[in-house]
């Protein structure tokens, strides 16, 4: 079925092109005609006074084999052009008698009335003609071989995309940290990194292991950063400019941390914006309400010993 589609595709197309390529080619072809008749109409009226045509009037019969010989001369002339004069005459001597491919043109001299009886053969068939309709059967062909790819392109695509929910689902979440790009990324949307300042990022790497070997230690707003968290951002601080990183000083990690807190947020809430389930593994829950940095609120990761967290350049 899908054969006879396409095929039939490939005919419609091919009539088509056909169709616009013959009302052109044959309407600019009329044009050709057009103004090579009336050029041949003019010279003709011109040399009329030359001509010995019969005169009815003046009882002369004219010279018949001179008149053919100058209508020789112009057919060698527009030879090529598909026009051909096939006679010269007066009035008294016209007979209406044409075939298919025959016209009448008729020159007003001063004395007389005098009809040219030409021939028009246009080939329906030439070699340049069929040529182009084989280039476009060709063409009609590839276009629906291209769209049929495009076809199977888009829907290779969706079920690609259909299929890539529940290929994510059955592999676990790996949240990337690069040190040596500065950057956060997830295992399921790799090209898609975040870059994160030196200050979120130290104190975040920091945050993750101090967590991770410390669960049951609340972080409190209202208290001063743990000296051990301290050191553990530090360190890869120090791990930073041995990576190669320009840092002009170390930062003071106890100043403005709900600022770095912000920060850490923003890059994560990126990085899953397609898993929001994952957040409450990786991220540093915000304080709400009235008292909110009170002793009740803690910014520490209580479940990041259930997530998968990947550190790169450590």
């Amino acid at each position: 079925m899908r054969k006879l589609v396409s095929s039939l595709g490939v005919f419609i197309l091919f009539i088509v092109f056909s169709l616009v390529f013959y009302i052109s080619t044959t309407h600019k072809q009329q044009q050709v005609n057009k103004l090579q008749i009336a050029q041949i109409e003019k010279q003709i009226a011109l040399d009329l006074p030359l001509l010995d045509l019969s005169n009815e009037l003046l009882k002369h019969s004219g010279n018949k084999v001179a008149i053919q010989h100058y209508i020789q001369t112009v057919n060698t002339h527009i030879q090529g052009t598909g026009i051909e004069v096939i006679s010269i005459v007066p009035e008294h001597e016209f007979i209406s008698s044409l075939k298919t491919d025959e016209f009448i043109r008729k020159l007003n001299s001063n004395n007389s009335v005098v009809f040219i009886a030409l021939s028009l053969k246009q080939p329906h068939f030439s070699y340049t003609r069929v040529t182009v309709y084989i280039l476009l059967f060709v063409v009609s062909a590839l276009i629906i071989v291209m769209i049929k790819q495009a076809e199977i392109y888009q829907r290779n695509k969706k079920l690609i995309t259909e299929q890539e929910p529940s290929i994510l689902e059955s592999k676990p979440l790996i949240l990337v940290i690069n040190l040596k790009s500065k950057t956060l990324s997830s295992s399921y949307y790799p090209e898609q990194e975040v870059a994160l300042a030196n200050k979120p990022l130290c104190f975040y790497l920091a945050l993750v292991e101090f967590c991770t070997n410390n669960p049951e230690i609340k972080l409190n707003h209202n208290k001063n950063v743990p000296e051990e968290l301290l050191e553990l951002a530090n360190k890869y601080f120090y791990r930073l400019v041995e990576l190669g990183h320009t840092i002009r000083k170390r930062p003071n990690f106890n100043n403005s941390l709900e600022k770095t807190l912000s920060e850490i947020r923003a890059a994560l809430d990126d990085v899953l914006n397609d898993c929001p389930e994952q957040k409450e593994l990786y991220y540093p829950p915000k304080a709400f309400g009235e008292g909110s940095r009170s002793r009740m609120h803690s910014y520490g990761l209580v479940n990041v010993n259930q997530g998968n967290i990947e550190i790169i350049g450590k």
